[in-house]
């Protein structure tokens, strides 16, 4: 039971640290990390969505620059990337490529079998959907990695709603002035 205590005692200390940062960017890409740091993943993105429901910002961990510039242009939300943007409920996948619903991966992309993916929401919203695949040892992601992964992801949420707020009141004054 320690390792679930020390994986909460993590979230918590994540939210307090997430709340401290003031650089969007900076928050995004620090909750993929914690994601799947806490999780095991080996690889682990942020999809936010745009204001017309598509993918407009990937933010990705375990994969290099290099390896992200080979695959090309980010998601655009088909397959189960769009399954989680359609209906935003948890999924769990033992192999990505076995589901129905899978369209594949592009050209240059490293292979992925087991998925975790949760919706990032605040107050009722959705604004995006955090993934993980590769879960340490070939093992499939379980509740207790769901549970950790979406309250993970609904501080995303609030960090993302606050920046919106801020961005928006920012502009307000800017007008204002």
């Amino acid at each position: 039971m320690a390792s679930i205590h020390d994986r909460y005692e993590r979230l918590l200390e994540a939210g307090l640290t997430l709340a401290a940062e003031l650089s969007l960017p900076a928050t995004l890409q620090r909750i993929v990390e914690l994601a799947a740091s806490l999780t095991g993943a080996r690889y682990g993105a942020l999809g936010v969505l745009g204001r017309d429901g598509v993918i407009s910002e990937f933010i990705t961990t375990g994969v290099t620059a290099e390896e992200r510039a080979a695959i090309g242009h980010i998601p655009v939300g088909r397959g189960i990337l769009g399954v989680l943007i359609d209906d935003a409920r948890p999924l769990r996948l033992h192999d990505l490529a076995e589901d129905n619903r899978s369209v594949g991966f592009p050209p240059n992309h490293p292979p992925m079998r087991s998925f975790l993916g949760v919706p990032v929401t605040a107050r009722g919203r959705v604004f995006g959907n955090l993934y993980l695949t590769e879960k340490d040892g070939g093992e499939d992601f379980d509740a207790d990695d769901e549970r950790a992964l979406t309250l993970l992801a609904a501080q995303a949420g609030v960090a993302i709603e606050n920046a919106q707020l801020f961005d928006f009141r920012l502009s307000d004054e800017d007008i204002a002035a």
